[in-house]
């Protein structure tokens, strides 16, 4: 198979992968790197003294096995220990072929000297921040996603400004966010993503009051502006009609439970 890389810190030689399933492979340092499959979850792996740590493995028989190979490439050695953003199956679908293998799962990076560990409510109830200091990668899940509208369902707009204000309060400026899908970001963008999702709610909220039908609402021409801002990436198929009226239905119930 073809390997996509992508550059960030480091470079990685070719030599010594094996067949991934064109996982991509981006190196942040010896014992840091990003992995992202064509499913498109953003998946850590990061060596420690500990053993290998796996951050949100994807679903997949398939390419669960070319994941494991892929990290043993790498390292040498096989995922010892299992951490989730959170609990939805494109970020813990692969944590029982990890456990069948042998790997734990733990629910906290606490005791592992490389990492801080912090819990938000706002794309779930409990969504984990990674935060890997010797490479200065934060690990957001679906707090943040770069190729995808915001889903901040769980913890409402409160739960994602405190989400977003932690993440800002995590590293340095020059952290490296990984989002849980879409290509990696920094805070600049981070920010810039929360001011975005601020105005897409408050111009919901005013052409709900004008009494417009969601149908009116996706069509209205600052939505259409603001929904664009949430694809850096410009990828022409980025949201089917129907997920952006569903994602304006929900933003409805948000705005209606006040939270």
């Amino acid at each position: 198979m073809k390997f996509i890389l992508i550059f960030i810190a480091l470079t990685y030689p070719l030599s010594g992968f094996a067949d991934t399933a064109d996982i991509s492979v981006t190196k942040r340092s010896a014992d840091a790197y990003i992995l992202t499959p064509a499913y498109s979850t953003n998946i850590g792996v990061f060596n420690t003294a500990k053993g290998v740590v796996l951050i949100d493995p994807m679903p997949g028989e398939n390419q669960l096995e070319a994941l494991s190979a892929l990290v043993k490439s790498i390292f040498g050695k096989q995922v010892t220990y299992i951490l989730n953003t959170h609990d939805h199956s494109d970020h813990s679908g692969g944590n029982a072929y990890f456990i069948a293998a042998g790997s734990e799962f733990i629910q906290s990076a606490a005791a592992f000297a490389d990492f801080d560990t912090v819990t938000v409510k706002s794309h779930t109830a409990n969504d984990t921040i990674f935060v890997h200091k010797p490479s200065n990668t934060l690990f957001v899940g679906d707090i943040y996603t770069t190729n995808w509208h915001p889903t901040f369902y769980a913890g409402g707009v409160a739960g994602f400004v405190a989400a977003v204000d932690a993440i800002l309060n995590l590293g340095d400026e020059n952290s490296l966010i990984v989002p849980g899908h879409g290509e990696p970001s920094d805070k600049q963008q981070l920010k810039l993503f929360r001011q975005n999702t601020l105005q897409w709610v408050a111009q919901v909220k005013v052409l709900r009051e004008q009494g417009l039908t969601v149908s009116e609402i996706k069509d209205n021409a600052e939505i259409q502006h603001i929904l664009r801002t949430f694809n850096p990436e410009h990828k022409t198929d980025f949201i089917p009609q129907p997920a952006v009226e569903r994602f304006i239905e929900r933003t409805l119930t948000v705005i209606k439970k006040g939270v």
